[in-house]
């Protein structure tokens, strides 16, 4: 009898894990060892957002994902892209001086991840874009608003790395 209770929760368990969507394989492609990422090129006149954002989505590959960082010519893989709009809105003004209380920062980009060896688009993304807001304190300038947003963006794109499920 305890024997029956025992093989009856068990199975249970295995049914439930089973399908409820959780895998323990990995997130990325095993296919890929290496990826080229080299300087992301910049249409806008937002000067050094193209190294702020090269250097974000390095330093995010590194720490979140399998690959390794190497030059194009041993890489599996390179990752490119192009910083293609900056927009800063107000979202609202103090009433009395008219100075901004809060403030929207969007960055969008267009990028291509492809596996060298075989010429293949793993990932292509148009208008790809993460915006931030922030209420400016006193000392803070539009380039935290602006690293914030990279930050996020840098996060995004390497999440876009990952396999389809």
């Amino acid at each position: 009898m305890r024997l029956m209770v025992r093989l009856t929760c068990l199975v249970t368990l295995m049914l439930a894990l089973g399908g409820c969507g959780y895998t323990t394989r990995s997130l990325y492609s095993s296919s890929i060892k290496t990826v080229a990422v080299p300087m992301w090129r910049n249409q806008t006149f937002r000067r050094q957002l193209e190294f702020k954002l090269t250097e974000a989505i390095d330093k995010n590959i590194e720490a979140r994902t399998p690959f390794r960082l190497a030059p194009r010519s041993t890489a599996d893989s390179v990752l490119t892209g192009t910083i293609v709009s900056v927009q800063e809105n107000v979202l609202n003004s103090n009433f009395q001086t008219n100075l901004p209380q809060q403030t929207q920062v969007t960055i969008a980009v267009n990028f291509t991840w492809r596996d060298l060896r075989t010429g293949k688009v793993l990932e292509v993304r148009k208008y790809f874009a993460a915006s931030a807001s922030e209420v400016p304190a006193i000392g803070t300038q539009l380039s935290d608003a602006e690293q914030v947003v990279i930050e996020r963006l840098a996060r995004r794109i390497v999440d876009s790395m990952q396999k389809p499920w």
